[in-house]
């Protein structure tokens, strides 16, 4: 009975990791899947910013990292009680998300939302994600 819920828990861990996607960051290029998505600048462990240009270099989304002191609850592992969380902010259209997330897990909701088709902001689809995600950090 054991290998049974062991053999149906590794199919099902199988199945979905099969839908993620797979993000790199290489040689300035965002690739999603190993297909070159959009460029980007900054990004880096110790940046406080990115930004995300077409292939054609003209930039279009921007995130910026922001850590607040005192900003959540002090505990053990956050004695400072800092909250860090990412500013997304979609260039021209003056629509903004916050998220507290990697720059990888990211790249995926931006890329699962299709707010980049063809190396142009889908307006439709960020107003979809401003509603899902909104701003919630800065609000506090």
């Amino acid at each position: 009975m054991k290998k049974l819920h062991f053999l149906l828990a590794a199919l099902f861990l199988i199945c979905f990791s099969g839908f993620a996607q797979k993000v790199k960051f290489k040689k300035g290029e965002v690739l999603v899947d190993n297909i070159v998505w959009l460029k980007y600048e900054g990004c880096g462990t110790f940046d406080g910013t990115c930004s995300f240009m077409n292939l054609e270099g003209k930039e279009i989304i921007f995130m910026k990292t922001i850590i607040v002191e005192g900003g959540t609850s002090r505990t053990p592992s956050n004695p400072q009680g800092k909250l860090v969380y990412t500013q997304i902010s979609f260039l021209g259209l003056d629509k903004k998300i916050e998220l507290a997330e990697t720059d990888k897990k990211i790249v995926q909701i931006l890329y699962k939302s299709n707010v980049v088709v063809n190396g142009v902001l889908v307006e439709e689809n960020v107003d979809i994600l401003v509603q899902k995600y909104g701003t919630e950090f800065s609000g506090r």
